[in-house]
C-alpha cells in the first residue's frame, strides 16, 4: 500500500473511532444492546470500522513515483505540445489511451494500461490522455468514443482499438510493434 492511502485509512479509523466513542458515551442506548451506543468502547470500535471502510472504499489518490498526476505508471499527456514531443517524436512504439474520468469502461481499463506500462518499460511507451482536457489531440485523431487506444510508430497511428478489450489484445498489438 502506498503511504498516502495508509494515512487516509488511519485518519478514517481515528475520526470514525472518535465519533463512535462520543456516540457511545453521550448516546446511551436504553436497553444497552445497541452496538454503536452501548458504551464508548463498542462505539469506538464500530465507528473505527465504519470510518476505515468509508475512506478505503472512497479510494483516493495514489502517488506516482515519477510525479504523474494520474497516479499511473503510464505518463499523462496534459497538452498538445507535450503530445507532439513525447508521442510523435518518440523513438519507440507508443500506446496512447484516450479516456474520460466519467467513463466506467475507461476506469476498468486503467489498471490494464498501468500493467502494460510496467511490462513494456524500455520497449514501448504508454501514455494516457484525458480527452476532455486535451480535446484538440482527440479531435485530430478522430477519437469519438472512449476508451480509445491508439498505437503509434514513428509518429504515425498504426492501430486503433475502441472500447474495452481484453489485455491480450493490447499485448498482441504492442508485441508486433515492440518486437
Amino acid at each position: 500500500m502506498h503511504r498516502t492511502l495508509i494515512i487516509q485509512v488511519v485518519v478514517g479509523l481515528l475520526i470514525g473511532g472518535g465519533l463512535g466513542a462520543l456516540l457511545g458515551y453521550y448516546g446511551k442506548c436504553s436497553t444497552g444492546t445497541c452496538p454503536l451506543t452501548a458504551n464508548p468502547y463498542r462505539g469506538a470500535f464500530i465507528g473505527a470500522l465504519m470510518g476505515g471502510m468509508l475512506v478505503f472504499s472512497a479510494g483516493g489518490s495514489r502517488p506516482d513515483p515519477e510525479g504523474n498526476e494520474s497516479g499511473y505508471s503510464a505518463g499523462e499527456i496534459q497538452t498538445s505540445e507535450q503530445f507532439t514531443q513525447q508521442v510523435l517524436n518518440a523513438e519507440t512504439p507508443v500506446l496512447v489511451d484516450f479516456y474520460l474520468d466519467t467513463c466506467p469502461p475507461c476506469r476498468q481499463l486503467a489498471p490494464t494500461i498501468e500493467v502494460l506500462a510496467e511490462e513494456y518499460e524500455g520497449r514501448a511507451v504508454v501514455f494516457k490522455i484525458n480527452a476532455a482536457k486535451v480535446p484538440e489531440v482527440a479531435q485530430r485523431y478522430g477519437v469519438q468514443g472512449v476508451p480509445a487506444v491508439l498505437f503509434f510508430s514513428e509518429g504515425d497511428v498504426v492501430q486503433r482499438l475502441v472500447g474495452l478489450q481484453p489485455k491480450n489484445v493490447y499485448t498482441e498489438a504492442l508485441d508486433k510493434l515492440a518486437g
